[in-house]
């Protein structure tokens, strides 16, 4: 009986001793399994911290090609130049139709008429019908018909002029969307962490560890970064107004932008490497529309020097049934000629001339002030590629300053809010590089704007 006793003793020791050891390694596994989850989401890759060229989970469809064939269609400043040109082409049928005399013909029935005495004159009759061929000036017509003619390419290539500056605002506007969208969505989560910063001074507060000033200090600091946020996201909401203005899309409607790989979208490939000025002065329609009005004006000239010529007259008349007029058929031909005017046609001469001089002028300041716009984009492209390249950098010391201080907080050398800092510091960094791409990707657009415009480059939005 003893024995018995001795073995269920030593049996309900043994299953003691193994339930703790079992309990034992139970905690040892969860606490590892938590550390691990921790340290997992520590590590983990954040939203918003991705390259730039990380891309948001879901688009519409309007990238840009598309919110550009959209606006060749529906924009009202387009369809205004259009209507502009269709009225200058109507002018220049005028004037051709001016090259032929016109034909009046001028009909009258008299319910009562005054009689003549004599007996014999049979013009009182009650209905009258005269034909008239009216003067007309075949120098003059010529002239109109090369003014008109010239009016219409102006008006065309001003149309372009329109299409390819409103494509540029729409690329300026589009990409800064793009670079907005990642800025909000990096500073979102900026704001996270300066809330985790203020979470933990306000514990460390209540416990007695820092002073009021500084908890409040974190506290303004945090506040400042929900502003920073509103502020972009207001911005943001002002772009895609502005985008849709231009496009002629209705305002109060959503518009589903396609931002992703918005640089390639917008510029096509380009790089400005081979843009010359020589490009530049045969491609700039601002250029060709003042090379344009100077022809105008040259035409003007020569049509002062015609005025000084006698203008042919030809007289065709059909007269029939007049009081004051031999009924019959009359011919004629001479010439119209205005003696003396004070010299004023000589004067119009010297005024016209002196146009011609002042466009001149004109276009060789616009031709400086392309050159030195030209010098200006290609300094800003050259010195943003290396910013672009200094930033990225910085972006990838960043990240590994980042690690480094996440091991030593881990190894408690540096305290939690000098970690946070870190990640803050990253984030920073990461929306320095994203506006020293917009300033690279602006002068590129600019610089293909004076070179043509941007469809000249990028096949995708040709019209």
């Amino acid at each position: 009986m003893a024995r018995l006793m001795a073995r269920a003793v030593k049996q309900s020791l043994r299953f003691s001793e193994r339930a703790a050891a079992l309990s034992a390694r139970a905690s040892f596994r969860l606490a590892w399994t938590v550390v691990a989850v921790i340290l997992c989401t520590l590590l983990a890759p954040q939203p918003g911290l991705t390259s730039p060229g990380g891309e948001p989970e879901s688009y519409g469809h309007f990238d840009f090609p598309t919110c550009v064939r959209y606006a060749l269609v529906h924009s009202e400043e387009f369809l205004k130049n259009r209507i502009d040109i269709q009225m200058r082409s109507i002018d220049l049928k005028d004037s051709h139709s001016e090259i032929f005399p016109t034909i009046q013909l001028i009909t009258r029935y008299y319910i009562d008429r005054a009689q003549s005495k004599n007996d014999n004159d049979t013009s009182h009759g009650a209905l009258s019908v005269s034909m008239f061929m009216l003067n007309w000036d075949i120098y003059l017509a010529l002239l109109k018909i090369k003014s008109q003619s010239i009016l219409v390419d102006i008006g065309q290539l001003s149309h372009l002029d329109k299409i390819g500056e409103n494509i540029t605002n729409m690329a300026k506007i589009f990409y800064r969307i793009y670079i907005l969208e990642r800025m909000i969505k990096a500073k979102k989560q900026s704001t996270a962490f300066h809330k985790s910063r203020v979470d933990f001074f306000k514990t460390r507060l209540d416990q007695g560890a820092i002073d009021t000033v500084d908890y409040k200090y974190w506290a303004a600091s945090y506040r400042g970064e929900v502003l920073k946020v509103k502020s972009m996201e207001r911005e943001l909401e002002e772009r895609i107004a502005s985008l849709k203005t231009i496009m002629g899309y209705h305002p109060d409607y959503y518009l589903p932008l396609d931002t992703r790989d918005a640089a390639s979208q917008v510029l096509g490939g380009f790089n400005g490497q081979m843009v010359t000025f020589a490009d530049i002065q045969s491609a700039n329609l601002s250029l060709q529309i003042s090379a344009k009005y100077e022809q105008l004006q040259s035409n003007r000239v020569t049509a002062s020097y015609v005025a000084l010529v006698p203008k042919p007259i030809i007289i065709l008349e059909q007269i029939e049934n007049q009081v004051d007029r031999a009924s019959g058929f009359n011919f004629a031909l001479g010439f119209d000629y205005t003696v003396w005017d004070g010299f004023r046609r000589v004067r119009d001469i010297k005024r016209q001339k002196l146009r011609a001089m002042q466009l001149k002028i004109d276009r060789d300041q616009l031709s400086k002030k392309l050159y030195e716009n030209f010098r200006r984009f290609r300094g800003e492209i050259d010195l943003s590629g290396e910013r672009v390249s200094v930033n990225r950098e910085y972006v990838k010391t960043a990240e590994l300053v980042e690690e480094r201080t996440l091991m030593q907080y881990k190894a408690a050398q540096v305290p939690y809010d000098v970690y946070m800092q870190k990640r803050i510091d990253k984030i920073e960094t990461y929306s320095n590089s994203l506006l020293s791409l917009q300033e690279r990707v602006q002068a590129l657009i600019d610089l293909a704007s004076i070179a043509g415009g941007l469809s000249r480059y990028n096949a995708r939005i040709k019209y």
